[in-house]
């Protein structure tokens, strides 16, 4: 039987059609997502990586109506197990910055994250939510934070299993954390958070963290908003925030030392260290019952170069000065300093801290009497690497200094370079995979450049 070339043109595009559609039916994971596309509300529908593994996620169209948006989820819930192919997680739906979560299954009748998500964008204060690595991390004005974690608490009834609620400020100077267990227990300490909510509306500058369920709390006083007296006179409540480290300033103590701790001599020293926009706090512990000063922070150079000369001026014993530039992401805790050293260096090792302490490629520097080591970000630009070299540079040819590049957002993932012996820089061999040789290369021109 002969075919004509329109039959045969007929016949081919049957078959191309027909690839196609199959194609289509091999890919279960884009048919859901088309379907997702399509749906009234939804403004995108993708994959992202959580973790190890990938989520829907879906992108609401702006100011959906929160009946239209509890709608669209019940459909999804309703309809979803025909397009579900083996996805067994839950839905994430971006509303207007707002994330929640809920499981796509009819018989599923409760969604509390999305039920967050929809409270928070109404309340108004918040700015944003997310998923962070332990549960949901929410945004808001720093004198607000207090107030809408009590709020998203109340909104929405606790679930079973064990999640953890963030409330901070974009800069992490204000933060609430609490863990939502009903067989445990654990809830939001809701009296100290309304206490902790109170002093805000009263003091405009006041900082400070609560962590449950440990019981936990910091409250940091500006000395802009009240004087240390009235301070002292009438302090929070600590019983309401059980262990409570209190501040005024840049002074921090706990709240057992707190009164006592400004002695005059810490006041004087408070006092000069407050001028200097880089310094950060002047922290004191509790050494049974007596306070002693612990460390000075600082945040830069300017603030390094500072705290040196006040105490080298003010203060007549050893006290430590830490480098840390940014907070931490995690609640009541501080990053590992970039260095940490005292008034009392010799004077090249105050020029090579000084030296180091603006470089934001550098992650840590240690300088002991025969050896150091020198922390590097893989990506770090030449200049600052070049920075970073010629400071190390200045110590004796004895020193053995050992490179390291520090992997991973916690920066705790470190990978040895090589080492400087007698002045004399040798790679590591073979080259880790997560090094490259290029990274080496640098090094190598680098240091072979300042320590002529």
């Amino acid at each position: 039987m002969r075919i004509s070339r329109r039959g045969l043109g007929t016949v081919a595009v049957g078959v191309a059609v027909g690839l196609v559609a199959g194609c289509r039916s091999t890919d279960p994971g884009q048919e859901r997502l088309e379907w997702l596309s399509g749906l009234d509300g939804v403004e995108r529908a993708e994959l992202v990586k959580d973790g190890d593994d990938d989520l829907i996620l879906l992108t609401l169209v702006k100011k959906l109506p929160q009946d239209d948006v509890k709608a669209l989820a019940d459909k999804v819930k309703w309809e979803f197990r025909s397009y579900d192919k083996g996805y067994f997680r839950s839905i994430e739906v971006d509303l207007d910055g707002f994330h929640g979560r809920f499981y796509p299954s009819a018989s599923t009748k409760n969604d509390p994250d999305l039920a967050r998500a929809l409270w928070l964008r109404e309340d108004g204060r918040a700015t944003a939510s997310a998923y962070g690595a332990s549960g949901l991390v929410i945004t808001a004005p720093a004198r607000s934070v207090a107030a809408v974690a009590l709020g998203v608490d109340g909104a929405v009834p606790s679930e079973d299993g064990r999640r953890t609620h963030r409330v901070e400020s974009s800069d992490r100077l204000v933060v609430v954390e609490w863990t939502n267990s009903v067989n445990l227990g654990f809830r939001l300490d809701r009296r100290a958070t309304q206490e902790f909510a109170d002093l805000q509306a009263r003091y405009a500058g006041l900082t400070g963290w609560i962590e449950g369920p440990e019981h936990r709390a910091g409250i940091y006083f500006a000395a802009s908003d009240l004087t240390l007296d009235v301070l002292l006179a009438a302090p929070p409540k600590a019983e309401v925030f059980g262990k409570l480290e209190l501040g005024w300033g840049l002074v921090r103590a706990p709240h057992t030392v707190f009164a006592t701790a400004f002695t005059p001599q810490v006041r004087a020293l408070t006092a000069e260290l407050a001028k200097v926009p880089g310094v950060t706090s002047l922290d004191i512990r509790d050494d049974e019952g007596e306070p002693d000063p612990a460390s000075v922070t600082v945040k830069d150079r300017a603030g390094y170069v500072a705290a040196v000369t006040t105490l080298r001026r003010l203060w007549d014993s050893y006290l430590p000065i830490q480098l840390i530039r940014e907070p931490s992401p995690y609640v009541g805790r501080t990053r590992e300093p970039v260095f940490r050293t005292s008034a009392y260096d010799q004077d090249r090792e105050f020029r090579i801290h000084a030296a180091l302490a603006d470089l934001a490629g550098l992650v840590r520097v240690q300088i002991g009497p025969e050896a150091a080591n020198l922390t590097i970000l893989p990506d770090i630009s030449d200049p600052e690497l070049t920075a970073a070299l010629r400071a190390m540079a200045q110590l004796a040819a004895t020193h053995t200094i050992r490179l390291y590049a520090s992997y991973g957002a916690d920066e705790t993932r470190l990978t040895q370079l090589g080492k400087i012996v007698n002045r004399k820089y040798s790679g590591v061999n073979p080259v880790p995979p997560a090094v490259g040789p290029a990274l080496i290369s640098r090094l190598t021109t680098t240091w072979a450049l300042v320590s002529r």
